[in-house]
């Protein structure tokens, strides 16, 4: 009787507990906890496979109060279970019961309270349905037993006890979490049988009964897949600028050998017919074939190189890292700007690229000195023909051999070119021609954690790691969703958060408020030297050398004072018209060369090449610097006026046009004189001649007053256009641009990588397409500029972003109305 009566007291106390159904509900989801939720958001079309799903499990356990809304044992009758209907349960959730065996053993706790850990992990409490009649409720009376007597007198919490009961009849993916860190650890458990196991008898919990650490696993990683066959989604990654393809090469070469087919031939019948034509005198037909026409032919050939050249030094990087031909220093060793003009650039040689250092090397071979050269290929020399004497126009055999040699160089470069394109991928599908591009390239990389603060720096080269990079398609190594973009194989993720920070939030109450002044006088922002964001020392810092105003006013000065002298020499006491003694010998020797024609035509021909020389890096720093510009307006720019501008890919004089359409008058004047300049060259090359003067009764230098009236003038047009390279202040940078990774600090953070319009785009139409037509959205254009936005880890950074975003302040510009 007496155990009888504790039997019922003990279950009269229980009574609240058992209205309560424990279960143990399980939630699958379609997204990865392995990596942060951006990440995964990138792609609409991401597949939910079974391996991207993860299972989390509540516990769902009573108040250890009884609860006033516990429902009737008999409410249960009303609601029939999806067993009694023979029906499946669903996937998505699941009611778990606890085995059929009896309480056999109670082991009292102790009043320890449950940690801060514990309360974490377990979910609030809910209240379940009361018992069905007609079912073993022994498993729910040893349930509440055990909440029972441990909110009274302690012991293993509620959600450890729950645990090590269930864990072996319920296997499933347990998460740990990690005090609010965004990291996930999971530990696998053993599947679930279709028979289950047989449990033994209830005893106090032994150590390997307690739950056991979770072993950690590697974060997800990159890797490298192949191009995807036949599907629309994958293009190729063939890719290779029009001016780079085989056949375009292939002409390029072609072009090449006829200019070193027509020396060798002049070179033969000059040698071997006593001359190729009869001199009848300054001035003529013969006269520009002879002294203007080959200069001429060398520009054309020197015009498509500096296409060829920017191409190559365009997708060089990329190519590189298509091939995985590198050493480690790609994104900010290599220029992706053309430089070798007045100098060569050998920085392909040091970055593990000889074949693309060897071509760039014979093009500037031949643009620095194929016009001098050809401009004193021809000679007058006189022969003795039939008795008779006579002048003669002849080539000259070193001369011309020479340049034989010189283009020959030039065609071993571009076949190498040629076979390089021709076997081997570019790993583009499109050609990364602006700013743009660059962002559909970059926006899944791995990689742009290393760029951390990088937007300030003098030198971006120097605060970056080498990585051995690749471009290609890529998956991660738990999901079947393949991507495109510049990667490190085998690498974690290390996406940034798209979500802004709580303490970004409290920084700006007013996320619309709109932020636009200049914050030139703000002493507050200047004295602050932790705040580098709004230095203007540092905002405005770079700029080419030769853009800078101390070099400006130089090179205006010395130019000016160059032309004044050099027009001075030539009119005072009649210098050039009436001839000038050559100071040289001039009679041509047996192979016609002469000493005093060789001199009045290689220099003049050098000095005007080298000026020629020196505009074009200007030219390529002020297509580059455009899209700048027009970001640095005080309220944005469109995309099609800053980060789909494209000045550096385009062809001579294509560039002027364009330029003037979109009212970029500075540009297009500076493009069209990089042209022009290089009638200088070529007029000069030619211009002097070695005649015999009557009046004089000697040898003397003439000049083709025509053609040096015409050099007068294009020399005062390059002096003049100095004037309008005055660098203005939007212009100025916090470092250079010239590299890969110059450009990547400034949008590593930049929303515009995550931005939908810009999301995985397959063709350059596509890319475009999005940027110039509004989104459904919005009613507006998106506007862009350059200065503070919020990234994408909710900090303030420096760079490129839309000019307003919904719920956060407009960008901070600080160019002012300045030009």
């Amino acid at each position: 009787m007496a155990g009888n009566s504790q039997l019922s007291s003990l279950s009269m106390s229980t009574n609240s507990y058992i209205a309560s159904r424990p279960q143990l509900a399980r939630t699958e989801s379609r997204q990865s906890v392995a990596a942060s939720d951006d990440y995964y958001s990138f792609s609409d079309r991401a597949s939910s496979s079974p391996d991207s799903q993860v299972t989390v499990m509540r516990f769902r356990t009573p108040d250890s109060r009884p609860s006033s809304n516990a429902s009737s044992p008999n409410m249960s009758q009303d609601h029939p279970t999806a067993e009694e209907f023979g029906s499946p349960r669903p996937p998505t959730a699941s009611t778990v019961r606890f085995g059929d065996d009896r309480v056999t053993h109670m082991r009292p706790h102790s009043e320890a309270a449950a940690s801060d850990e514990t309360a974490r992990r377990v979910p609030s409490d809910y209240a379940g349905p009361a018992p069905t009649p007609g079912l073993d409720d022994s498993p729910y009376v040893r349930f509440a037993i055990d909440q029972l007597t441990q909110d009274r007198s302690g012991g293993v919490s509620r959600h450890d006890s729950l645990s090590t009961t269930t864990t072996g009849d319920y296997p499933t993916d347990r998460m740990i979490w990690d005090e609010g860190l965004g990291y996930f650890t999971r530990t696998r458990t053993p599947l679930r049988h279709d028979t289950p196991p047989v449990r033994p008898s209830y005893t106090s919990p032994s150590p390997q009964a307690l739950p056991q650490p979770p072993m950690s696993v590697e974060p997800e990683s990159f890797m490298a897949v192949d191009v995807p066959e036949q599907s629309l989604l994958y293009p190729a990654l063939d890719y290779l600028p029009l001016v780079l393809r085989p056949w375009a090469l292939a002409l390029a070469i072609f072009a090449t050998l006829l200019m070193i087919a027509g020396v060798v031939f002049c070179n033969v019948w000059s040698n071997g017919h006593e001359g190729i034509w009869n001199y009848n005198g300054q001035g003529g037909a013969r006269y520009f074939v002879l002294q203007f026409l080959p200069q001429i032919l060398a520009s054309l050939l020197i015009m498509w190189l500096f296409v060829v050249q920017a191409a190559l030094y365009r997708i060089a990087p990329f190519s590189m890292m298509s091939a995985e031909r590198q050493k480690g220093l790609v994104m900010q060793g290599l220029p992706m700007l053309s430089k070798s003009f007045v100098f060569p650039d050998l920085s392909h040689f040091r970055n593990g690229e000889p074949l693309f250092g060897f071509a760039l090397f014979t093009i500037w071979l031949s643009n620095f000195f194929a016009i001098p050269l050809l401009s004193c290929l021809f000679q007058a020399k006189y022969y003795v023909i039939d008795g008779e004497g006579v002048w003669r126009w002849a080539s000259v055999q070193s001369i011309g051999w020479t340049v034989v040699a010189l283009y020959g160089l030039l065609v071993i470069g571009l076949v190498l070119l040629f076979l390089r394109f021709l076997r081997s991928t570019s790993g583009l599908m499109w050609d990364p021609v602006s700013i743009a591009d660059l962002i559909s390239i970059i926006q899944r990389s791995n990689i742009l954690h290393d760029f951390e603060h990088s937007e300030t720096v003098p030198l971006v080269r120097e605060s970056l790691d080498p990585r051995v990079l690749r471009l290609g398609y890529w998956k991660l190594s738990s999901k079947p969703e393949v991507f495109y973009g510049v990667g490190e194989v085998d690498a974690p993720i290390r996406t940034p958060s798209l979500h802004q920070t709580e303490k970004n939030r409290q920084k700006q109450p007013n996320g619309l408020a709109r932020v636009n002044f200049d914050l030139e006088n703000r002493a507050a922002f200047s004295k602050d030297a932790d705040n580098h964001l709004y230095s203007q020392t540092i905002r405005y810092r770079w700029t080419p050398w030769f853009l800078r105003k101390i070099p400006v006013c130089l090179f205006v000065v010395i130019v000016f004072a160059l032309f004044i002298a050099f027009v001075a020499v030539s009119f005072i006491h009649n210098g050039i018209e009436g001839g000038f003694p050559p100071k040289l010998p001039t009679l041509p020797s047996t192979s016609a060369f002469s000493s005093s024609n060789f001199l009045y035509s290689f220099i003049p021909a050098l000095i005007g090449n080298v000026l020629f020389l020196v505009w074009q890096p200007i030219d390529v720093y002020f297509r580059a610097l455009q899209p700048f510009v027009e970001l640095s307006s005080p309220s944005g720019a469109s995309a099609d006026n800053s980060i789909l501008l494209s000045y550096p890919s385009m062809f001579p004089f294509q560039v002027t046009i364009q330029a003037i359409l979109n009212r970029h008058f500075k540009v297009a004047f500076i493009s069209l004189m990089s042209m022009v300049s290089l009638a200088i060259p070529i007029l000069a090359g030619g211009v002097f001649i070695a005649l015999w003067f009557p009046t004089h009764d000697d040898i003397r230098i003439s000049a083709l007053m025509p053609a040096f009236y015409a050099l007068i003038a294009f020399c005062a047009l390059y002096a003049v256009s100095f004037l309008a390279i005055w660098p203005g202040r939007r212009r100025y940078l916090p470092h250079d641009i010239t590299t890969l990774a110059d450009l990547m600090s400034f949008i590593y953070q930049s929303p515009l990588l995550s931005d939908k319009i810009l999301r995985e785009p397959r063709s350059k139409t596509d890319l475009v397409t999005r940027l110039i037509v509004a989104p459904p959205s919005e009613r507006q254009f998106p506007q862009y500029g350059f200065g503070v936005y919020i990234g994408r880890d909710g900090k303030e950074h420096l760079g490129i972003d839309r000019f307003s975003r919904p719920g956060r302040t407009d960008m901070l510009i600080t160019t002012g109305t300045m030009k």
